[in-house]
Parts: C-alpha cells; structure tokens; sequence
C-alpha cells in the first residue's frame, strides 16, 4: 500500500493559482512543477506564461520570481519552465525548453541574474539533485532516459532508458514527462 500509515486530509486548499488559466499574479496556465524552499515559501513553474512565481503562505497572489521573457528581445530566453529544485545553499534549478533545445537555468538566492546551467539537444521536464548533492538527474524527454551530471553541470553517465521508447527493462517512455527521486538511484 503507497504511503501506509499515512493520513491524508479530505478537503484540499488552493494554495496558488484558482483564479482560472491566465497571466495575472493571481493566475496560473499550466504549472508543471513546484517545490518549496527551507522557509516554507511556495515556487511555481508557470510553464506558458514563461516564468516562476513565489507565493507566501497565506498570500491571495503570487510574485514575479523569474520569467516572462520569452520571445522578447533580450539575451535571456527563459521559455516554457517546467521541473523545479533547490540546492542546499538555496539556488533554484529550473528547466526550460526552446525549440529543441533543453536547459537548466539557474538563480543563486539573493541574485537577479539567470545563468544557463547546462543546455542539451532535447528537452528536459525532470530535475532532481542526489542526497548529497553530488550529482544532478535530468529527465531527457525525447530520448526517454535521465541522464547523470554533475555538481558544476559535466555529463557522467545515462543511468536509465537511453533505449527508445517502451516497456522494457531498459527503456522509458516518457509520455508523463516527470521523474522524482523515486526514479534515480540516489
């Protein structure tokens, strides 16, 4: 039985979002992932509205974190975010797509700057770091596989998939989009 033991709550709560699919700080449009940091504070990747917004506990709206540049003239292209992590000294990974391309950008806490982390030849919607934070996993979409790197963003290995798409024992299929650290030997 999942999660045995475990009581869950009856009646959810919207936290973020509610207010239908939109571009308003009150508003989501397909939110494909979420995390929350070590001060309880929610993080929404706001995947076609282009950005990452921050809502605090008990707030009716969220706040621009990072985003909305997409398409627009600038050197920064932050399209589509999807999967969503902390480290441990609190930067924020968020993985984005364009065209065909993939990339992690990061966003160290108290920064403004958006830095390109790694960028592939797919897209990624998985993102989780190890325990020790050692290695980073990434989901590569289209080659359904995750894909190894590590902590300063080198290739190490493939460590599942990598086979096409399918139900074997070494393939994925990727139809969902999402790994979690269920997925990835840690």
């Amino acid at each position: 039985t999942p999660c045995a033991g475990t009581t869950w709550e009856s009646n959810g709560k919207t936290v973020a979002g509610g207010n239908g699919p939109s571009s308003a700080l009150n508003q989501l449009n397909s939110s494909y992932g979420i995390v929350v940091d070590s001060n309880n504070v929610l993080f929404v990747s706001d995947y076609l509205n282009h950005r990452v917004i921050k809502w605090e506990q008990g707030a009716s709206h969220g706040i621009l974190h990072i985003g909305e540049l997409c398409g627009t003239n600038t050197n920064e292209e932050f399209c589509y975010p999807s999967a969503i992590t902390f480290n441990k000294e609190g930067t924020l990974f968020v993985t984005v797509q364009s065209d065909s391309i993939g990339s992690v950008m990061s966003l160290k806490k108290g920064a403004t700057l958006v830095e390109t982390f790694i960028t592939v030849n797919t897209s990624i919607y998985g993102i989780v770091w190890d325990q020790n934070e050692e290695y980073l996993y990434l989901g590569h979409h289209r080659e359904h596989r995750v894909v190894k790197y590590t902590k300063d963003g080198k290739f190490v290995s493939v460590v599942a998939g990598g086979n096409g798409a399918g139900p074997a024992l070494n393939q994925l299929d990727y139809r969902d989009k999402n790994i979690q650290k269920s997925h990835v030997p840690l």
